[in-house]
């Protein structure tokens, strides 16, 4: 993972949010790979029950703060698998998503030609109930909230 994660300069951070879709597309590749160690991929089961457990180092009803702990510990799971995955794969799987290549490319495509229109309504409701909340829910519930009041406006 990049090293602007601790870093006050904005410029840094937006670096940082820019690259996250590489990531995610990276940390995709790697789960799907069998030449990634099982008990590596072991970490990111475990990421995800901590993330589902409702028991945090920090409580998530603090503002700011309760979050923070989740995404702090994501990162350094994220990190330290991308870091621990032979070198090799990391970049062979690099190289396919800079070229458009990858495995979450693909199987988002497909998805889009499976489901359809009916994909195309998905994504352009989520992006217009993103949009009618200026992209910003405090949580889940709010975020639901903000979809039953967007589909009932539709309507």
């Amino acid at each position: 993972m990049p090293r602007g994660v601790g870093s006050r300069n904005p410029k840094e951070v937006w670096n940082l949010v820019r690259r996250l879709p590489t990531y995610v597309r990276l940390v995709w590749a790697l789960l799907r790979d069998p030449r990634v160690p099982g008990p590596l991929k072991g970490l990111l089961v475990l990421l995800a029950g901590y993330l589902v457990n409702p028991i945090d180092i920090i409580p998530d009803f603090i503002p700011v703060f309760g979050q923070l702990d989740d995404i702090a510990v994501t990162l350094l799971v994220l990190d330290v698998f991308i870091r621990s995955a032979p070198k090799d794969v990391v970049d062979e799987h690099l190289a396919r998503i800079s070229r458009n290549e990858d495995d979450l490319h693909r199987d988002l495509l497909q998805a889009e030609h499976l489901l359809g229109s009916t994909y195309a309504k998905l994504r352009d409701n989520l992006q217009g109930v993103l949009s009618k909340s200026g992209g910003r829910f405090r949580s889940a519930a709010e975020a639901s909230r903000g979809l039953e009041t967007w589909e009932e406006d539709k309507d």
